[in-house]
């Protein structure tokens, strides 16, 4: 089986972006979550958080996968026009 060192070298780019957004975002929206009253050991409440949580990172992963794939795809129109 052979590596497509593209496709790695994209994922890890894309999966250390996305680190470097989440963490900071996570704290954040639990603060949020704290601020609005839906963070408390309730499991409605726990099950509202997750819902809140997991809709806001899915809309950033959508956005921060657009730029990263528009980055690759970009250096490779780059690199095709230079040979």
């Amino acid at each position: 089986m052979s590596i497509d060192k593209d496709s790695l070298r994209e994922s890890v780019s894309d999966t250390a972006l996305a680190l470097v957004i989440n963490f900071p975002l996570n704290i954040a929206l639990l603060e949020i979550a704290t601020y609005i009253g839906i963070n408390s050991n309730g499991s409605s409440d726990n099950f509202i958080l997750s819902v809140f949580l997991t809709s806001v990172f899915t809309t950033v992963a959508i956005v921060r996968k657009y730029f990263v794939r528009n980055y690759f795809k970009r250096k490779q129109r780059t690199a095709d026009a230079v040979h």
